[in-house]
């Protein structure tokens, strides 16, 4: 029995299916879920002029607190409870390391994200957490 499952989310549609099939794993036991958003802030600066990335970083926080929101809004109408993070770092660590520190029972993640749409299989993010992780990864 799983009572607290992560979902890393970056507002795919696999994070989304990922978030649903979490969701249904905790219904019944009564179990949480918890939304995390990773900001790579590798990200911002290649897509910024140094004058624009404070302004970057703060757009893709925010568009990650509203993708977690999503996943949260999802668990609420199940009657799940819910709670979002944001932390920065290298996605695939980064979730990794908030897995194990936060007493997480199961990642629930999807198998490609925005970045592999194209992955025939698994994504990159999603294959270094699989490969990583102490804790089960169930990728959708």
């Amino acid at each position: 029995m799983v009572d607290h499952v992560l979902v890393p989310t970056d507002g795919s549609e696999a994070a989304r299916n990922a978030a649903r099939h979490a969701i249904d794993l905790v219904d019944d036991t009564g179990g949480r879920v918890t939304a995390l958003y990773v900001i790579d802030m590798g990200d911002a600066d290649y897509v910024a002029v140094p004058s624009d990335i404070a302004e970057t970083k703060e757009r893709i926080r925010k568009k990650g607190e509203e993708f977690a929101a999503e996943v949260c809004e999802m668990a609420r109408e199940a009657g799940v409870d819910c709670e979002t993070a944001g932390v920065t770092g290298i996605p695939d660590e980064t979730i990794v390391d908030y897995a194990v520190d936060n007493d997480i029972g199961l990642i629930a993640m999807g198998k490609y994200g925005k970045r592999d749409p194209d992955k025939p299989l698994v994504g990159n993010t999603a294959r270094r957490v699989v490969q990583t992780s102490p804790i089960p990864v169930h990728t959708v």
